[in-house]
């Protein structure tokens, strides 16, 4: 499988910057789309060059190129073993380019210009020159300098003949262009738009499965799950993808779970006017409303433009996504193993689970942050209140959850911690004693009797409903937080030391 990567015309000092993202050496890396030519897979056995110099493995053949190919782990002072999967990136600079040993490519993405920041050290050196937290995820990336990577001692590089720079400069100047990851799948050429990529794979080693079909010739594992694969040749009413010809994987997000589409090989990423993506008339084509058109590719040619926006709401692929099957399910066969894996498909709702003396479950999205117990308190006189404590230039006051269900007080122990919890225009923080996970909701019955006055439902603990979380076979309470929190505010008239007095004459347990 070879990728080949164009360079995207230069970008304004105020527009998004589009990066292909990689893990290399053990690093999250991010590399401008102008410096990056190619992703082809690593052989296991590089040709000899007659060189040294620090992480140089040795030479790939690349159509006229003989490319030398260089682990950063040795530059890095990094160590670990190499692997079978592991690509080559191809790196451009200037007119040279050099190939770095990578363990994936993780997608693309575009950075706001002024997300970026920049790195400096003294003396120099930097291979990164800038750093930024991906806008979807938050995760830290290092943008590689290619340029100092390409300088590095001793590193032999080759002159670029990996495509032609005159036809990448070809379009109108200053125009939007429609980036698009281009591809083959048997017979056809097909393309879809790159933000709808979450990211591609190599060769797929297809399992079988019970969703086996011919719509889906079987499962994948990526990111720690059996993923349905799917035959887009099918899938578009176009007849099926031979297996010896399936070379590739493109992987969609659905946000309920990933689904693979199954291609021969992935031929490069290509930029177009809107303008030229042409329609197609709706009786020629057996699935019109998966497809966005038709567009001519430089050193394609025509090809069928997937609809991703489409793709992502398809009822079938979406039905294959919400089976993602999580490798410990099928390594232990436990059956609330299968049932958290299916609910965190599903998009169940995440619960924090915790202790107070007994474990207790509270929605996640109802924490706005966790902190550790604060060194100091400012004590006050008010009963059930262990103190005052500020953040984020407000005044929070912090509350012992155990006494307000009604239980004795807890000991600070090193694994005491504050939920902060949102109510009303405020922030009320609860001491617990330890936190336990953060999992899929996998159980509940919203008809279920549970003792109390039908208003104080999930404030206390014998009207708080029960839950299953995760792979955790027993039922918890389900402790509403800001239920407990509204509990604390004082009757209409009432001084404000109500919010709390008034708690230890009608300690929150339920009728």
């Amino acid at each position: 499988m070879t990728t080949a990567l164009e360079e995207l015309p230069p970008v304004d000092a105020d527009a998004d910057v589009v990066y292909g993202l990689l893990r290399l050496a053990g690093m999250d890396v991010a590399l401008p789309l102008s410096a990056l030519r190619e992703v082809v897979p690593c052989p296991a056995e590089l040709a000899g060059l007659p060189a040294t110099a620090p992480g140089l493995l040795g030479a790939v053949e690349l159509r006229r190129l003989v490319l030398p190919v260089l682990d950063l782990q040795a530059v890095t002072g990094r160590s670990e073993d190499r692997r079978a999967d592991q690509v080559v990136v191809v790196v451009a600079s200037g007119n040279r380019v050099l190939g770095l040993l990578a363990d994936q490519v993780q997608g693309i993405c575009e950075v706001p210009a002024d997300s970026l920041v920049a790195a400096h050290a003294e003396g120099g050196g930097l291979l990164f020159s800038h750093t930024f937290r991906h806008p979807a995820t938050g995760r830290a990336y290092s943008v590689l300098d290619a340029a100092a990577v390409l300088q590095l001692p001793g590193v032999p590089t080759v002159t670029d003949v990996t495509r032609d720079a005159a036809a990448v400069r070809g379009g109108v100047p200053g125009r939007s262009r429609r980036t698009l990851t281009v591809l083959r799948c048997g017979a056809y050429r097909l393309a879809i738009d790159a933000e709808h990529v979450h990211t591609t794979i190599p060769t797929p080693e297809l399992g079988a499965s019970v969703l086996t079909s011919r719509l889906c010739p079987g499962t994948v594992v990526y990111d720690d799950r059996e993923v349905p694969v799917v035959d887009p040749l099918v899938l578009l009413g176009l007849g099926d993808l031979p297996r010896a010809d399936t070379g590739a994987g493109l992987v969609l997000d659905l946000g309920s779970g990933y689904v693979v589409l199954a291609l021969s090989e992935l031929l490069e990423l290509a930029h177009v006017d809107p303008d030229d993506v042409l329609p197609t008339p709706s009786f020629a084509l057996p699935r019109p409303d998966l497809l966005a058109g038709m567009v001519t590719v430089a050193g394609v040619g025509d090809c069928l433009l997937l609809d991703g926006s489409t793709l992502l709401t398809d009822p079938q692929l979406s039905g294959f996504a919400a089976v993602n099957t999580a490798l410990e399910t099928t390594r232990s066969g436990d059956p609330s193993t299968v049932s958290a894996a299916a609910a965190a498909a599903s998009g169940a709702p995440s619960y924090l689970t915790y202790s107070v003396g007994l474990d207790l479950a509270t929605r996640l999205e109802q924490v706005s942050e966790i902190l550790p117990y604060p060194e100091t308190l400012t004590r006050t006189s008010v009963p059930g209140l262990l103190g005052l404590v500020s953040h984020r230039r407000a005044v929070v006051p912090v509350l012992c959850l155990s006494t307000l269900l009604g239980r004795e007080q807890r000991e600070v122990g090193p694994s005491t911690c504050l939920l902060l919890v949102e109510v009303d225009d405020g922030v009320v923080a609860f001491a617990v004693d330890a936190l336990r996970s953060i999992a899929p909701l996998t159980w509940t019955d919203a008809d279920q009797a549970v003792r109390g006055a039908a208003g104080d439902r999930g404030a206390t603990l014998r009207s708080a409903p029960l839950v299953r979380v995760g792979e955790d076979s027993r039922l918890l309470p389900d402790l509403d937080l800001r239920a407990v929190a509204q509990r604390l505010r004082p009757p209409a008239g009432a001084p404000a030391v109500a919010l709390v007095a008034g708690q230890s004459a009608r300690p929150l347990v339920g009728a």
